[in-house]
């Protein structure tokens, strides 16, 4: 099977449903996940590599999921792709592809069933639609099935209530918001052709300040994971099943037995509060039904057979004869011949049971929907069941309600291990270590086998590691071509499903790796899969380190020092960036907290001494924390150009009052040199701590001199720092006449903590730090030093390229009519961050809509777009970060104003945006809240 990731979203019905069908048949499912294809972002089209790999030689028949691959090029493209899979068997998922065999959804008839239930069960005679594109097969099959709801209930098609879009690019909310105005008056019901559709017709009518479902009910068209939370009335696409029925057809095309050249598969009318069937508090609780099949002719033991087949294997969890039970008792119940509550517990039970077997409260709404209907059916006076029903509608909310928490927590121990798991696979610095690291970590993440490889040659590849059945094993060590996928057989006794993915980087293809299927979510593969190409990554620098050695044998303790600098540098930066991250974190609460404190404590409170001891400390905490983040390259920066001649004479006095007047300062600033590109800040403090250093190597006295010129860093120049790129650089000087280093403290010289100062004389971070600050910025770094002749310390900092083009405008703004108030969007996954960041915004006169993540936060913005002032997020979270959550809403048309939090510095891209960095203080953000709101107004 081909598909486009991300892999997260492959833990859902389409890979499983595939899954399933292809281990039912008695075969082995492999799983190739790319991306679109043609799509603009170089780094997503380098994952579509992994197509290459298909080939007959290990492959007998392919499932295509064309809508996910095939988006950005349309059934026409996809048609022409597929070719190179000849003679290959195919069978096509959403889009018939030429002479193969084609399973499509029943678009039509699943609208249909939507529109018949807002006119049937609602009582709904105005209905507008909401459709999608002239080009997407689906969606016009989806207004058909609209235009034949009205017709068969004798409602005429009003034009003035369809609005279709002309390509997939659209704003349905602006359509809607167009709609209603030029009507004068809203619509009965809105049928949205698809789910993210009928978000936005949610979002639009409460704008308007129109109530869904009270004064516009709504459905909409797909029932994916991300609207499952929404209260949306949908119909679910049979993915699972679609699926599975393209297992089958592929395994008929293999034995050349006939198949179905096209198949429409059915789909689910699923109901929620958008519609008005469910009342408030059930939320998310969603029965999922189509037509129901109790007939008048049904017996109790055609329910009870409806019933075991709708729980499927877990029926077999459950007490013999439990269905047969549960009708009685409700029989009973509604002839009044019983208390309801007998009923109530024993379903209650069942439920209990089906979900510790693993299964999902939803399960039981389609035969329960069939149980009620058989009962009413049955008895002369429906009061007590429909009052009995309310009470079932709440023990299944509450059961869902104790299934969501569960999935919470195991996501919370899944997102940790995982984390865990990352650490050690990035700080392998070799096969070996990434081999040992894959045997302790893959058992904790439950994923049973996993291969990686690594591309040799064009059209070859090497195994790196062989994981399988728990066990690591040794593979063959020669090349073997890629389209064999492994170069051993790949069989197990039982039917397996794998999936293969890319590893890469922006820069270069690295190979693939092979996961037995383990885990239901799919995040777990995507993240060990980013965590694999970090590894490969560095392993293979750390190779081209190594042949670099070998190929200049006169470099190779300077290469060897190097190379082990820079992978400790790199695994102590691994882990402090995830300690700085969580203590940036604790001192904002601390040092915010101990502000909020101090300004409601009286000066003669004798609390208030202890107060200022607690922030004094956490300022110290927080100065800290810069430093560790510094050495480790992932302090915030604010890069510019700048005059390094200009800079270094602003500080001339400072240097001459911290040096002292037993040491002569020279300064040589000639006016010819070029600018730099660097933080002005941080070269200030580059040069205050070499400037400490050599005065505490001159305590009698001596000469410093610091001095700037032009220079040029050729591909084979080298420094302390691996990797720097050949240019156009400045030479920062400072050379003092002091006592000089030894060999072996040069060697160690930048290391954190390693100081040859008395106990309290030094932290040790002060040269590490400068050289955090100088890689960082993307410079070189070198010291000479002799005993008794002085030490002299080289920093190149690079000179500013020209930028091709010009930056793109900044998203207009919504105006807005902020004065002192305003309502904002905190998004930040830290729990007590948010708390104390909520409280000091609320206290400040804001209104606060709060998310945990990126995802959460995006849902709320599409529910409260109209009101939302100022974005204030943090920069990275699990699920979604920051960046990526603004770059979402501003595809919407959304576009507040944005702050970004921090404690360190990573590769998101920021647009320009405001960022305040972590720790902050209570009175920085309320100003920067302020002056950002203003300037925005």
């Amino acid at each position: 099977m081909i598909t486009a990731g991300p892999l997260i979203e492959l833990a859902g019905e389409q890979w499983r449903g595939v899954s399933d069908g292809a281990q039912h048949l008695g075969c082995d499912l492999v799983c190739f996940v790319g991306s679109e294809l043609d799509h603009p972002d170089p780094h997503k089209r380098r994952a579509n590599t992994v197509y290459d790999l298909i080939s007959p030689n290990r492959i007998d028949a392919l499932v295509v999921w064309t809508t996910r691959v095939g988006q950005l090029i349309g059934p026409e493209g996809m048609r022409e792709y597929v070719k190179r899979y000849a003679p290959m068997p195919i069978v096509s998922v959403e889009t018939p592809l030429a002479q193969w065999p084609t399973i499509l959804m029943d678009n039509r008839n699943g609208m249909e069933q939507a529109v018949d239930h807002l006119i049937e069960v609602h009582g709904k005679r105005r209905i507008a639609f909401v459709g999608g594109p002239q080009t997407h097969a689906g969606a016009q099959e989806r207004f058909h099935g609209y235009v034949d709801s009205l017709r068969r209930h004798g409602i005429p098609v009003d034009p003035a209530l369809v609005t279709v879009p002309g390509s997939i690019i659209w704003e349905p909310a602006d359509a809607v918001r167009e709609m209603i105005t030029s009507l004068g008056e809203p619509p009965d019901a809105i049928a949205a052709a698809d789910d993210d559709y009928a978000i936005g017709v949610v979002s639009a009518l409460e704008e308007l300040g129109l109530r869904t479902p009270e004064d516009v009910a709504v459905v909409g068209y797909g029932d994916h994971a991300n609207v499952r939370t929404q209260d949306l009335t949908t119909v679910r696409a049979p993915f699972r099943e679609m699926g599975f029925r393209a297992a089958e057809l592929a395994l008929a095309l293999v034995g050349g037995r006939p198949a179905v050249h096209r198949q429409t598969m059915p789909t689910e009318l699923v109901v929620r509060r958008s519609c008005g069937c469910l009342p408030t508090g059930l939320g998310g609780h969603a029965p999922a039904h189509g037509r129901l099949r109790t007939t008048e002719s049904a017996t109790a033991a055609t329910v009870a057979d409806h019933l075991r087949s709708s729980l499927g294997p877990l029926s077999a969890r459950l007490p013999d004869g439990w269905a047969e039970k549960l009708i009685v008792e409700l029989m009973a119940a509604g002839r009044g011949e019983v208390e309801g509550a007998e009923f109530l517990e024993l379903l209650a039970e069942y439920i209990r049971a089906s979900a510790r077997a693993g299964g999902e409260p939803e399960r039981w709404w389609p035969p329960l929907f069939d149980l009620h209907q058989f009962v009413t059916a049955r008895i002369s006076d429906a009061t007590i069941i429909n009052n009995l029903w309310l009470r079932v509608q709440l023990l299944v909310g509450d059961a869902f309600a104790t299934d969501a928490r569960f999935k919470y927590l195991s996501h919370e121990r899944h997102d940790q291990t995982v984390r865990e798991a990352g650490q050690r696979l990035i700080a392998s610095r070799d096969v070996d270590e990434l081999k040992n690291a894959l045997t302790e970590e893959l058992p904790r993440l439950s994923i049973p086998g996993c291969h990686v490889i690594a591309y040799d040659t064009a059209g070859t590849a090497r195994v790196l590691v062989r994981y399988e059945n728990d066990e690591l094993k040794t593979p063959p060590d020669t090349p073997f071509p890629t389209t064999s996928l492994t170069p051993y057989p790949f069989w197990r006794a039982e039917p397996f499903s794998a999936l293969v993915a890319p590893l890469h980087t922006d820069e270069d293809h690295l190979g693939y790796v092979i996961f037995e299927e383990g885990p239901a979510s799919g995040w777990i593969y995507e993240a060990v899969q980013q965590q694999l190409s970090s590894a490969l990554r560095g392993i293979r620098l750390t190779q081209e380190l190594k042949d670099a050695r070998a190929r200049l044998e006169e470099r190779v303790g300077e290469t060897e020092a190097q190379l082990r600098h820079a992978q400790k540098m790199e695994a102590i930066g691994r882990l402090t960036g995830g300690i700085a991250h969580d203590f940036n974190n604790i001192l904002t609460v601390v040092n915010g907290n101990s502000e909020m404190l101090l300004r409601r404590t009286l000066p003669d409170d004798p609390r208030r001494a202890a107060i200022e001891d607690i922030r004094h400390a956490g300022e110290r905490a927080a100065n800290l924390t810069r430093q560790l983040l510094a050495f480790t390259r992932q302090q915030v920066l604010h890069p510019e150009s700048l005059d390094l001649r200009e800079n270094l004479a602003k500080v001339r006095s400072m240097l001459r009052t911290l040096v002292g007047d037993r040491i002569e300062l020279e300064m040589h600033l000639p006016r010819d040199v070029a600018r730099v590109w660097a933080d002005a800040g941080q070269v200030e403090q580059i040069v205050f701590n070499l400037a400490v250093n050599s005065r505490d190597a001159m305590p009698d006295g001596g000469k410093l001199l610091i001095s700037i010129a032009n220079a040029t860093l050729g591909a084979g120049d080298t420094g302390r720092i691996v990797g720097v790129r050949p240019g156009a650089y400045v030479v920062l000087r400072v050379q003092d006449t002091g006592t000089g280093m030894p060999a072996d403290v040069q060697a160690q010289v930048f290391e954190p903590y390693f100081t040859t100062k008395p106990v309290g004389k030094g932290t040790g971070l002060g040269l590490s730090t400068v050289f955090g600050i100088v890689q960082q910025s993307g410079g070189q770094i070198e010291v000479r030093s002799a005993l008794g002749v002085g030490t002299t310390v080289d920093v190149y900092l690079p000179v500013p390229h020209e930028r091709d083009g010009t930056p793109e405008a900044p998203c207009a703004r919504r105006i807005t009519s902020h004065r002192g108030v305003g309502t904002v969007l905190l998004v930040e996954d830290d729990a007590q961050v948010r708390i104390m960041t909520r409280r000091s915004l609320e206290t400040a006169g804001y209104a606060v809509i709060e998310a945990g993540d990126g995802q959460e936060a995006l849902q709320l913005a599409t529910a409260h777009r109209s009101t939302i002032d100022l974005v204030l997020t943090d920069v990275v979270m699990p699920k979604m970060g920051g960046p990526e959550l603004v770059r979402l809403l501003r595809s919407t048309g959304a576009a507040p104003a944005v702050i970004y939090m921090s404690g360190y510095t990573t590769d998101e891209v920021l647009d320009d945006e405001v960022l305040i960095t972590k720790p902050y203080a209570e009175s920085d953000l309320l100003e920067r809240v302020r002056d950002v709101l203003r300037q925005d107004a």
